[in-house]
């Protein structure tokens, strides 16, 4: 299983602290870790993002969550990879932010058509980022991408990746 943890802090300055200190005890779980918020030169957003690839360590990933979650001023959100053609019971989501997680099989021709297809939605897309990854003993590529624009757009990316053999997408929204 592979899981991604979504958080959105909802007011950096009071939250950050809070959050950083509880990552950071729960460190040895996070294998991967990308924070962002909006920053331009007349506003540094207050609201703040985290998406966290954790190791396939259920205890410890459990504790890390069941320390987030009593915190004030953060919203936590979870992608879940199982074992190929397995349904994790989840519904997509809906939100201002949309986080799209796609685990694509380390065949040439499936990655291949993956890039094409991502390439093709680029302006749809304003983060990516890709991982390396062993799925049930086999290589693999995560790959994050936090989507933007036309909700038109965002859509058909999503029903596209979802037609591709050897890929999973998953999907959560703040």
């Amino acid at each position: 299983m592979i899981k991604v943890l979504g958080i959105k802090i909802i007011d950096r300055i009071k939250e950050a602290g809070l959050t950083q200190a509880i990552l950071s005890r729960h460190s040895g779980v996070i294998t991967t870790r990308l924070g962002f918020h909006e920053v331009t030169d007349s506003l540094c957003s207050r609201e703040a993002y985290l998406i966290l690839h954790l190791k396939d360590d259920h205890a410890e990933s459990a504790n890390l969550i069941k320390e987030l979650e009593p915190l004030g001023g953060i919203v936590i959100r979870e992608m879940i990879f199982e074992s190929p053609g397995k349904d994790n019971g989840r519904k997509d989501e809906e939100g201002a932010a949309e986080i799209i997680g796609i685990l694509v099989s380390r065949d040439d021709e499936v990655v291949k058509s993956v890039q094409k297809l991502l390439t093709s939605y680029g302006c749809s897309i304003r983060i990516r980022l890709g991982v390396n990854e062993v799925f049930y003993e086999e290589k693999a590529g995560l790959i994050i991408l936090e989507l933007t624009g036309d909700n038109q757009q965002r859509e058909l990316l999503e029903r596209d990746l979802k037609t591709l053999n050897q890929v999973q997408v998953r999907k959560m929204a703040f």
